[in-house]
């Protein structure tokens, strides 16, 4: 074997143990021996490099009946962090995620982005501070992740189309240069399936992941890698036509199910609350559950034909995704009555990732690609 071959494969053992730890997030040396099939002086080879350079330590021991407990090793979380921002039309959401992937500290507030030099400069002043407030050294920042609901160029640098929000193509080139980090764009519905993905075992799968929330988005997530198709417009589920002919979609044409799947379908009713919308069905109004009804029924429509082309797991994410959750039964049932093949529509999941997934997924991009170059 060359050298740089040698090379080669301790570096690829080295990525694996540390990609090991962080996604335990708490094991033995021998455990990662096992797990890894390495010899136990290979394992520890790598555990002393890793440690040297202060992105592992011991965590306490694990409990034994018998001889000497064995000492747990985790990552060290806050070695390094990345920052995630989501921008819509009327709201910011910041969050802080350290290499585990786990949530520091996140922020929503109203905030309505304009193509404007003052626009971007609060915008920078609501990163700066959520920065200060968490005593976080800017050196120790990966990058910031910045998701918005549209098209995005493949260098992650231009947006292509997003028709909801006033910014410029250069956006980012713009708003980078604030900063002493790195800055990216993504698709917001790409973001939040890829924090699903993370927070789940999908190993080896293929995911679509709907979201559903003041618009219509979604992603097919392949062993956890966006598939972006030739254009980087995949996955556009909320412009596939359920309604020949019907309402009229912000895109110009007619029957989306953006329309129809929304979450502003139901919020609409309740001056865009939807946690308002869900408390007034459960002390029994009957044309809020008329309305649900005839939701749920678009729903199916939209994951039925998600299903037909990709064969795959769906998820139900974004606003509507939390409150989805005590209907999951009665979608299944309603997507395996429209399917043409036997189902019982398990292949229907709410999300687990309810909480700022957009943005948390953007800030997993670049954890992503920092574990990967351990």
């Amino acid at each position: 074997m060359t050298q740089e071959n040698r090379q080669s494969v301790k570096q690829y053992n080295r990525n694996r143990v540390f990609r090991l730890i962080a996604s335990r997030q708490r094991i033995s040396k021998q455990e990662i021996a096992a797990e890894l099939n390495l010899s136990l002086p290979t394992t520890t080879q790598n555990l002393n490099s890793l440690k040297e350079e202060g992105l592992i330590s011991e965590n306490g021991t694990f409990d034994s009946q018998i001889g000497r407990k064995a000492r747990a090793i985790s990552i060290v979380p806050n070695y390094r962090v990345a920052m995630g921002l989501d921008i819509t039309p009327h709201h910011i959401s910041l969050v802080l995620a350290d290499l585990n992937g786990s949530i520091i500290d996140h922020v929503r507030k109203k905030f309505t982005v304009g193509a404007n030099e003052a626009s971007y400069i609060a915008l920078r002043d609501n990163v700066e501070a959520f920065v200060r407030q968490n005593h976080i050294n800017p050196a120790q920042i990966l990058g910031l992740g910045i998701s918005v609901p549209g098209i995005v160029s493949f260098d992650k640098k231009e947006i292509i189309n997003a028709a909801t929000l006033p910014l410029p193509a250069n956006f980012c080139e713009i708003f980078e240069k604030y900063f002493s980090f790195p800055c990216h764009m993504f698709n917001d519905a790409s973001c939040a399936g890829i924090a699903e993905f993370w927070r789940n075992d999908y190993e080896n799968e293929t995911i679509a992941y709907l979201l559903l929330s003041n618009t219509v988005g979604g992603a097919i997530l392949v062993d956890g890698v966006p598939y972006a198709g030739r254009n980087n417009r995949s996955a556009e589920f909320g412009h596939i036509t359920i309604e020949p002919g019907g309402r009229r979609c912000s895109c110009g044409k007619q029957g989306c199910a953006e329309i129809y799947c929304s979450a502003l379908f139901l919020s609409g009713h309740t001056d865009n609350n939807l946690e308002t919308f869900f408390r007034e069905l459960d002390v029994g109004n009957q044309e809020y559950e008329a309305l649900l009804k005839e939701y749920l029924r678009n729903l199916s429509i939209l994951i039925n034909d998600v299903n037909m082309c990709l064969d795959c797991q769906v998820v139900l994410g974004g606003y509507m995704g939390t409150y989805l959750k005590r209907y999951i039964g009665e979608i299944r049932q309603l997507v395996s009555e429209r399917c043409t093949f036997a189902t019982d529509g398990g292949y229907v999941r709410a999300c687990t990732c309810e909480f700022e997934a957009a943005a948390l997924g953007a800030a997993l991009s670049y954890i992503e690609e920092f574990i990967k170059s351990v």
